[in-house]
């Protein structure tokens, strides 16, 4: 089906109900990340439909969003992993999230050249917030679920690792020590966003302090973090908690 409803493109263009009285097709930038790994990344070509729905591809990889005129809501489908000729392939409901549209395993973005925001920078293939140091995480850290607060609401840095000890901790692929294999290294001061927590184990997100790592706004769905910054487990003794 193909919506009657609203469409916005991230930045300052928004397209109303009756902004289209045709299929338009232009080019831009897509984001197709289906349970954590991107499929499309960058330049694509985008189909507007009258009214309100879209289809994002780049010829390999594509996905539909339509939307329902009488109920608001929307649903995804895509031409999966093995990159079928048709959309086929239900990615589930999803709602709006800027200029994305996204649900708790999937999301489907399209932007008019140069409306691309910074905190939607490109990412690999497979996230580094799944892939640091070259391992996935096993246990993901989940964030969002409310209208209202940001999707991570803790904060805090690394304190007393012994400079003359292994003077590093360890980020960890689940809340715990082996079988999950390290990720990547934190040293004192480096700062993190806390997510979750789990006894005595934090998820956490972190990255360079200029780089937005897309966690201090609402996101109404829960769903794993899927960048475009660094997330993992770490140990609670080593963090002191300056928020939440």
């Amino acid at each position: 089906m193909r919506g009657l409803a609203l469409l916005a493109l991230v930045g300052v263009t928004f397209l109303g109900t009756d902004a289209t009285k045709a299929d338009e097709r232009i080019l831009g930038e897509c984001l197709i990340l289906v349970r954590g790994r991107a499929y499309l990344d960058g330049p694509c070509r985008i189909t507007l439909y009258p009214g309100g729905g879209f289809m994002a591809g780049d010829g390999e990889y594509f996905a539909t969003v339509d939307i329902d005129a009488a109920s608001g809501g929307a649903q995804a489908y895509w031409n999966g992993v093995q990159a079928e000729r048709h959309a086929h392939d239900p990615l589930g409901d999803v709602v709006r999230q800027g200029g994305c549209w996204v649900n708790a395993s999937a999301k489907v973005c399209a932007w008019r050249p140069g409306t691309r925001p910074r905190a939607e920078s490109p990412v690999p293939a497979i996230s580094t917030a799944w892939a640091a140091g070259g391992s996935k995480i096993d246990v993901p850290i989940v964030i969002g679920g409310s209208e209202k607060y940001d999707a991570c609401v803790g904060g805090g840095y690394v304190v007393g690792l012994d400079p003359r000890g292994d003077g590093f901790l360890s980020v960890r692929s689940g809340p715990g020590g082996k079988p999950f294999a390290e990720l990547d290294r934190l040293y004192n001061g480096n700062e993190v966003v806390i997510c979750e927590e789990r006894g005595a184990w934090m998820g956490v997100v972190y990255g360079p302090r200029s780089m937005d790592c897309n966690t201090g706004t609402p996101w109404p769905i829960r769903m794993p973090y899927t960048g475009p910054c660094k997330a993992g487990w770490i140990h609670s003794r080593y963090v002191k908690v300056t928020v939440g």
